[in-house]
C-alpha cells in the first residue's frame, strides 16, 4: 500500500479530523474563556487587533512556504533524491527565519504609527493597548515560519499526524493562561501565551524531521536551482495570500467606526463560521494536496482530474448540513458556546447577527481554498493572485456598499459575496487549463447536497421547536437538550436522503464509517 493509496488518504483524513475535532474544541474552549473574562469591549477588540496583524503576516509567509514547498519539494525528491530536498529544507528554513526576523523588527519599529491607521476611531487608550499587545505577539512569527516549513515537509512525506497536532499545542497555554486571569490588565498575560503555544507548536515538529533524516545548519546555498524556483514561484503566493489579509484590516478599520464589540462581534462569528471547513474541511485538503502535487508532476491529467472533482463534491457534501445548521441556529449556538460572565446577551445578538451573512459562505470559503491548492499543485501561482486580488476589490465595494444599511452584518455578507465571485474566477480558470474538470458532475452533487441539507434544515428546525415547547429555559441543559437533537437531525436526514438519491458522496461516508465500526466491534 503506497502512501498516497485511497486507504492510507482516508486514515490520514482520520487522524486529522480527530486533531482538528480535539484542537477546535479546546480552542472553542479558548475564545468561550476570553469572552467570559473580558466580553465584547474594547480590551477584547485591542486583543483581537494585535493578535490578527502578526498572525496575518505569519499567513502571508508561512501559507506561501507551504504551498510553494510542497510541490517543489515532490519534484526535487523525484528527480534529484532526498540528499539535495534535504538541502532545499535547510535553505529555505533559513530565508524563512530571516525573513519573519525582519519582518519582526519592522513590526516593532512601526506599531504606533500603523495601528492608529488600521483602527482609527478606537479611544486612546485602546490605542495604546494595541499597540503594547502588538508587540508582545510578534515574536510568533519566527516560531510560526519554522512550524511552516516543517509542516511542509511532513505533509510532502504523507506524515500528517505531528502537524495535525500543532493546533491544539497551540491553544494549550493559552487556555491555561486565561483559567488564572481575572482582571483587564492581565490580557497582556494572554498575548504573553499566545507566543509561548506558538513556540511549542513549532517546537514539537523538529523530532519528526529528525527521523526523516533532515538537519539544520546555518547555511543557504545560493546555487540550488529548487531554491530558485521556489522564489519564483512564491512571489505570486505571497501576493495571494497577503491581498487576502488586506481585506481583514479594511473589516477593522470599517468597523472600528461602528458599535463598541463590533470587531470582537466579527471575531467570534468568524471562529464559530470556521469551524465547519476547520473540523472537515482542511483535513480534506490537506491530505489530497500532496497527491494533487505528485499527480502534476508526474503528468498524470486524468487522475489530477478525478481528485479535483472528488474534493470538491466531498466538500459540498459535508459542508452545507453544517452551513444550514449553522445559519438556522446560530443565536442558540452563540449562547451556547460563549454567553456567560461579561459575554452578555447583546454580545451574543451582535455575532449571531454577523453569522447570518457568514453561515451561507462556509461551501464558498472550503472550495477557495481547495480550488488555490489545485493551481499551486499545478506550479500556477498567478491564478490564485489575481483571485485574491479580485476578491479583495470586490469585498471592498460590497462592504462600502453595505456597512452603511446592514453595519457589521454588511461586512460579513461583502466577504460572503466576494468570495462567490473569487470561487467563480478560479472554476473557470481551471476549466481553461484542464479541459474538463467533470463539471456537470459537481453541479449535479452540488444540487443534491442543497437539496438534501435543506430538507435536513427542515427537519431540524421542527425538532428543536418540539423539544423547546417541553423544555423551555435558557439553563446549559435546556440549551443542550434543545440544540444537539436539531443539528443531527440536520446531519442525519441529509445523509440519509443522500444515500435514497443514490448520491456517491453520501454512499461513501457511510460505508467508511460502518467498515470503522466494524473494526473497533472486532
Amino acid at each position: 500500500m503506497t502512501s498516497g493509496s485511497p486507504r492510507s488518504l482516508v486514515k490520514a483524513a482520520s487522524i486529522i479530523t480527530a486533531a482538528a475535532v480535539l484542537s477546535r474544541i479546546l480552542g472553542y474552549v479558548r475564545e468561550m474563556l476570553l469572552a467570559a473574562r473580558f466580553g465584547a469591549t474594547y480590551t477584547t477588540d485591542a486583543y483581537v487587533t494585535a493578535h490578527d496583524l502578526p498572525y496575518s503576516l505569519f499567513l502571508t509567509v508561512s501559507a506561501g512556504v507551504v504551498m510553494v514547498f510542497i510541490p517543489v519539494y515532490r519534484e526535487v525528491v523525484q528527480r534529484r533524491g532526498h540528499e539535495a530536498a534535504g538541502r532545499l529544507v535547510v535553505s529555505v528554513t533559513n530565508l524563512t527565519l530571516l525573513f519573519a526576523l525582519a519582518l519582526l523588527a519592522l513590526g516593532w519599529a512601526l506599531a504606533p504609527w500603523f495601528v492608529p491607521i488600521l483602527v482609527p476611531w478606537f479611544p486612546e487608550h485602546a490605542h495604546a493597548l494595541t499597540v503594547s499587545l502588538t508587540r508582545t505577539m510578534l515574536p510568533m512569527l519566527l516560531f510560526m515560519g519554522l512550524g511552516g516549513v516543517a509542516t511542509a515537509v511532513l505533509n510532502a512525506h504523507h506524515r500528517f499526524t505531528a502537524p495535525a497536532f500543532v493546533g491544539l499545542v497551540n491553544n494549550l497555554p493559552v487556555v491555561l493562561t486565561l483559567l488564572v486571569v481575572s482582571q483587564t490588565a492581565h490580557i497582556r498575560w494572554v498575548a504573553w501565551s499566545v507566543v509561548a503555544g506558538a513556540a511549542l507548536g513549532a517546537l514539537m515538529l523538529l523530532p519528526s524531521l529528525r527521523r526523516l533524516g533532515i538537519g539544520w545548519r546555518p547555511a543557504v546555498d545560493w546555487e540550488d536551482p529548487g531554491l530558485a524556483k521556489v522564489g519564483r514561484l512564491i512571489v505570486p503566493v505571497l501576493i495571494t495570500t497577503g491581498i487576502i489579509q488586506v481585506q481583514d484590516f479594511f473589516d477593522r478599520f470599517l468597523a472600528s467606526g461602528l458599535a463598541e464589540g463590533s470587531i470582537s462581534a466579527l471575531n467570534y462569528a468568524v471562529r464559530v463560521n470556521s469551524l465547519p471547513y476547520g473540523v472537515v474541511g482542511t483535513s480534506i485538503a490537506t491530505v489530497l494536496y500532496p497527491t494533487l502535487a505528485a499527480q502534476a508532476a508526474d503528468q498524470q491529467a486524468d487522475e489530477l482530474r478525478a481528485t479535483l472533482a472528488r474534493g470538491l463534491r466531498m466538500l459540498s457534501f459535508v459542508l452545507l448540513p453544517m452551513a444550514v445548521g449553522l445559519l438556522l441556529f446560530r443565536e442558540p449556538i452563540v449562547q451556547l458556546m460563549f454567553q456567560r460572565g461579561a459575554f452578555d446577551p447583546a454580545a451574543t445578538r451582535l455575532t449571531a447577527y454577523a453569522l447570518l451573512f457568514y453561515a451561507p459562505g462556509i461551501l464558498l470559503f472550503g472550495w477557495q481554498d481547495f480550488l488555490n491548492r489545485c493551481f499551486w499543485a499545478l506550479q500556477d501561482t498567478r491564478t490564485p493572485a489575481w483571485a485574491a486580488a479580485g476578491l479583495v476589490a470586490f469585498g471592498l465595494v460590497f462592504k462600502l456598499a453595505l456597512v452603511g444599511p446592514l453595519a457589521h452584518g454588511g461586512l460579513a455578507l461583502g466577504q460572503t459575496l466576494a468570495t462567490l465571485v473569487s470561487v467563480g474566477f478560479l472554476l473557470w480558470q481551471l476549466r481553461k487549463r484542464l479541459t474538463y474538470i467533470g463539471g456537470r458532475e459537481i453541479l449535479r452533487s452540488l444540487g443534491v447536497h442543497l437539496a438534501t441539507a435543506a430538507a435536513g434544515g427542515l427537519a431540524g428546525w421542527a425538532v428543536y421547536g418540539l423539544i423547546a415547547r417541553a423544555a423551555p429555559g435558557d439553563g446549559l441543559v435546556e440549551q443542550v437538550v434543545r440544540l444537539f437533537p436539531a443539528l443531527g437531525t440536520v446531519v442525519v436526514v441529509h445523509v440519509a436522503l443522500a444515500l435514497l438519491l443514490g448520491d456517491r458522496e453520501g454512499a461513501e461516508v457511510v460505508s467508511r464509517a460502518y467498515r470503522r465500526l466494524a473494526r473497533r466491534r472486532a
